[in-house]
């Protein structure tokens, strides 16, 4: 499914997702937050072939009463597809765990900005997510996106918790701060930053909209890129990817040294 301009949310939370209260709550919320984009089928692996009714989510649960990765996709107007990936468990000392992710991608324009900013600081409180994001990916920035690899191959954004753990890709369109990125830059100078909205959700949660509308992204780039370094001149941090500094992550690189990065401090399962 290829979108012409994608609209993506990513939200990373320090819950597993493997108990299925977890789970079902962050399906639950996307339910009643988006159900013009409610999905056609799912599953746990591809092919998708179950049919998806956000009035029987204990399906999306495995027998044993543990969940697992499930993906979905809608294929009429707004077409979208996501997924919500539990915790990923790390078997080396070397390589931590990660935030339970979710995500949704769609085409701009066809779903309302403001539901899906709704959504976002909905999802972002109730999994008391450490980050998330909300933005269009348009050609624009694909190079940046691709270098600084928030993006896979220009196509949508994906930011996850590996990539976390090295550097933070940009401030996005619209961004969530949760408790691990309020310590690292003060709550104060996230609530004074020069942005179109800058909102508390709650005691170690920010929310940051760069500009009015969405579709800046495509229809005002420059202006769009002048909030983003306005933004990240007023927080005097090292913790934003530089063109030109990033490094192979597959070999692990020096986590910390080159950029400043959280702690983040996931929740036991």
């Amino acid at each position: 499914m290829k979108f012409k301009v994608p609209v993506s949310i990513n939200v990373l939370s320090p819950f597993s997702f493997r108990r299925a209260d977890e789970f079902l709550n962050a399906v639950r919320t996307f339910c009643e937050s988006l159900p013009e984009v409610s999905p056609e089928k799912w599953g746990w692996w591809e092919p998708l072939k179950r049919d998806f009714d956000c009035q029987d989510l204990k399906q999306l649960v495995h027998e044993n009463g543990n969940c697992g990765d499930v993906f979905w996709k809608r294929g009429k107007r707004p077409k979208a597809r996501g997924s919500f990936f539990v915790r990923w468990r790390s078997k080396s000392p070397q390589v931590r765990d990660t935030h339970a992710w979710i995500n949704l991608t769609t085409e701009l324009g066809q779903v309302g900005q403001d539901s899906l900013v709704a959504y976002l600081k909905r999802a972002s409180v109730r999994t008391e997510a450490d980050f998330a994001l909300l933005d269009a990916l348009s050609a624009s920035y694909g190079d940046f996106a691709i270098e600084s690899q928030s993006a896979r191959y220009s196509k949508e954004f994906t930011v996850m918790t590996h990539l976390l753990r090295h550097w933070l890709p940009d401030i996005f369109w619209g961004t969530v701060f949760g408790p691990a990125y309020v310590r690292l830059f003060g709550k104060e100078r996230l609530l004074t930053a020069p942005a179109y909205v800058v909102e508390e959700l709650g005691p170690e949660m920010v929310y940051v909209q760069l500009t009015e509308r969405i579709d800046d992204a495509v229809n005002d780039y420059e202006k769009l890129q002048l909030s983003r370094q306005l933004f990240k001149d007023h927080l005097h941090s090292n913790a934003f990817f530089k063109t030109g500094q990033g490094y192979d992550r597959s070999q692990k690189g020096p986590v910390g040294d080159m950029f400043t990065v959280p702690t983040f401090e996931l929740r036991e399962e």
